[in-house]
């Protein structure tokens, strides 16, 4: 029995080493996430409503008052969705917009109720021809100081029913990621959905970016990313507005038992690019311009422990059944002599 145990402990050893943490502490910036140097929050926006409360005035929809509601989850096709905003206020001139998975463009209902925004928009008809990625863009620019502020916030938003059939699937047009050439400053993310338009990204995953300009590549654009687990990074495009950065493997629960497969992680990224340029804004002057970006996106545990975790719940169950039989086996021979 002593053997049995000692091969099974060895054997569980290779198949499962011990995950290696080396180079992460250098991986992890002191600076903290990339934040505009000014008294503003970088803005995003997000399936879940702020935990902040103020007091609401309203509801308008690029200036003009209006409503919308409609709660949803990724994969649960409704005819309204709403999502939300992290900060507390915005600019009278601030504009949502949305791009739809044909590429035609429409405005969002940008909503103010009980101190949180909020972003409504429809995904009729839904009859599956809308089936895919929404872009949902939210634009605000405002003078700081002698800086002209321009925050945007990009969400994907899938709106996909396995009912409709997957008649996109291999659509290569409508799997792409799409942008929208008007928007001062936006991330485009690669390969984040699979055919379904499931999300796809696991951790330990390279991910790969583009950001754009007014519709061009931005070269030497400031980037972060954050996880949920607090892990960050920072890093910059390249010439071609691209960049790429690895996300970390982060999901070690103490037990197998905690093991969860359909844990999502958030995470969020963030471009920063400052411009010498000077002019005014709503008849304020201003001497620079900073544009602030942010992308939210979702991952799940790599393959690789999740398989293991079934792996090793089979290793568990053997030695159980044998150990159980063992034992039984012993002491029979005992009830014997």
């Amino acid at each position: 029995m002593q053997h049995f145990l000692i091969i099974m402990t060895i054997l569980f050893h290779i198949l499962f080493p011990l995950p290696s943490f080396a180079g992460t502490s250098s991986e992890r910036d002191s600076g903290g996430m990339v934040r505009p140097s000014s008294p503003a929050e970088a803005m995003y926006l997000s399936e879940n409503p702020p935990t902040a409360h103020y007091h609401g005035h309203g509801e308008r929809r690029n200036g003009r008052r209006d409503g919308g509601t409609g709660n949803h989850s990724e994969h649960r096709a409704t005819p309204v969705k709403k999502i939300y905003l992290n900060i507390p206020d915005l600019s009278d001139n601030a504009e949502a917009y949305v791009m739809r998975p044909d590429g035609t463009i429409t405005e969002g209902i940008v909503n103010h109720y009980e101190g949180m925004w909020s972003v409504t928009f429809d995904t009729k008809p839904m009859d599956g021809s809308m089936d895919g990625i929404f872009n949902v863009y939210v634009v605000d620019k405002q003078v700081v100081g002698n800086t002209l502020l321009i925050m945007v916030a990009k969400m994907h938003v899938i709106n996909h029913s396995c009912g409709w059939g997957h008649k996109f699937k291999f659509d290569k047009e409508r799997q792409r990621p799409k942008h929208f050439d008007t928007i001062p400053l936006e991330i485009v993310g690669y390969e984040l959905w699979d055919k379904n338009f499931h999300i796809k990204t696991t951790s330990g995953d390279n991910l790969v970016f583009l950001v754009l300009h007014n519709g061009s590549p931005a070269e030497a654009v400031t980037m972060g990313i954050k996880t949920q687990s607090e892990w960050i990074k920072t890093f910059q495009t390249g010439n071609d507005g691209k960049a790429s950065v690895q996300l970390i493997r982060d999901y070690y629960p103490e037990r197998w038992s905690d093991f969860n497969a359909r844990k999502r992680g958030n995470l969020l990224v963030t471009a920063e690019y400052d411009l010498d340029e000077s002019g005014t804004f709503e008849g304020i002057p201003y001497t620079s311009v900073k544009l602030v970006s942010t992308f939210p996106w979702r991952y799940r545990p790599q393959r690789r422990e999740y398989t293991s975790y079934a792996y090793g719940l089979g290793i568990a169950a053997l030695v159980a059944v044998v150990s159980g039989v063992c034992i039984y086996t012993r002491r029979m021979r005992n009830k014997r002599f």
